[in-house]
């Protein structure tokens, strides 16, 4: 029975689990672009060489900077929420706040 349903309910399910497979693939590609740091990383680079070579001055240098490391920061941000939410949604307990240091003594 299970079977002649599988059957009856392929034309509707395909199409549907096809476009669930074309959202989950925008979805990983868009986070990807999104907690992608290189290129801020190189932009920063870039900016230094600028700097040593005369092309830019101080002033333009710190204002451009500043865009770098915010950029840096929201993706910094963007990750460690992504790291709670993936925790969250298995179970986990978040961690205390700070860092701590597991050196294999006595409790964790």
């Amino acid at each position: 029975m299970f079977l002649i349903d599988d059957l009856l309910l392929l034309p509707i399910r395909l199409p549907v689990s096809g476009f669930n497979w074309i959202l989950r693939q925008i979805q990983t590609m868009a986070n990807e672009e999104l907690l992608n740091d290189q290129p801020w990383k190189e932009r920063l680079i870039e900016l230094q060489m600028m700097l040593e070579v005369g092309e830019l001055t101080e002033a333009e240098y710190g204002r451009e900077e500043a865009q770098v490391f915010q950029a840096l920061r929201e993706i910094r941000a963007r990750r460690e929420e992504m790291a709670r939410q993936a925790a969250a949604d298995r179970g986990e307990e978040e961690p205390e706040s700070g860092i701590g240091i597991y050196t294999g003594y006595g409790d964790r």
